[in-house]
């Protein structure tokens, strides 16, 4: 009896391995290099900083990956797949969260052991309201407030091809020793709406910049620093960035009126100039 046993154990561990292919385990590489987006003009344009994606096989989650994304993959022949877009939250690298306002990316994509295949995802925004300043006309709805003693200007690719962003008209400010704060205002208006809202903006600067609200509450105009959105160039230069702020809180807050968003820069310790870019500016709410 110990004889049969000893013969048929090594018979049925060859058996177990023959039902096994050598490609059972060797993955596809997913290769995603970037997320992009496809908005109208209406929706304030196209630009974006999708930094994380969340992907799906077969509808089953395979992970929360940063851009460019190398996904590995156990399958073959073709699969449906989903890319959710991610963003930082506020700018803050620890901070990254699906945005809600973009769409989930969905495709095939053919499966093959040991080898890699590429997606390029085209994301479009949800159903929202938008509100949206791209700086492009020869007015702004960006109003210099009362508090300011440096006004917005507005910036041709004519006039400065090295600074735009997109090959489009920009706004800017430029602070000095006379005229050291700038304080740029909406006003909207805005009304309270239940859920997520985000402001958009691209933006460059050599200064620290405040992303903040105004209201009013008990008869008072506040002002409410949000966000500080540190420099992105050394003082002089130009080096674009993009912000996803979260005004969930503000927008949903009841009790207040005249609701608008500020940005905001002064000079301080010892600085006598500095200079920030701004462009498409969005605000995006739930749809009316």
């Amino acid at each position: 009896m110990h004889s049969m046993i000893r013969i048929l154990g090594p018979i049925a561990i060859l058996l177990s391995m023959t039902g096994c292919r050598k490609t059972d385990n060797v993955p596809t590489y997913i290769d995603i290099p970037a997320v992009s987006v496809v908005a109208t003009e209406q929706e304030g344009g196209s630009t974006s900083k999708i930094t994380d994606v969340w992907v799906t096989i077969d509808e089953r989650s395979v992970g929360v990956w940063e851009l460019p994304a190398r996904v590995p993959v156990i399958g073959d022949g073709p699969h449906s797949i989903g890319v959710t877009a991610g963003v930082k939250r506020n700018g803050a690298f620890d901070d990254r969260l699906r945005y809600p306002y973009y769409t989930i990316w969905r495709g095939t994509v053919q499966l093959a052991p040991a080898s890699s295949a590429a997606v390029e995802p085209a994301v479009r925004y949800e159903a929202s309201t938008i509100w949206s300043e791209r700086f492009n006309l020869a007015g702004s709805q960006l109003l210099t407030s009362d508090r300011s003693d440096t006004a917005l200007i507005l910036i041709s690719p004519t006039a400065r091809p090295e600074a735009v962003l997109d090959g489009t008209q920009i706004g800017g400010f430029v602070l000095d020793s006379e005229h050291p704060l700038v304080a740029l205002e909406t006003d909207e208006n805005f009304p309270t709406v239940f859920g997520p809202a985000y402001l958009e903006l691209d933006y460059s600067t050599d200064i620290d910049l405040t992303i903040g609200l105004t209201y009013r509450a008990d008869g008072i105009t506040r002002y409410e620093p949000w966000v500080i959105l540190v420099p992105t160039a050394p003082v002089g230069g130009i080096r674009w960035n993009k912000v996803y702020v979260d005004l969930s809180e503000y927008f949903n807050r009841t009790g207040i009126s005249a609701r608008d968003i500020y940005i905001g820069a002064q000079l301080s310790g010892g600085r006598i100039s500095a200079a920030g870019y701004l462009d498409n500016l969005k605000i995006v709410r739930p749809a009316s």
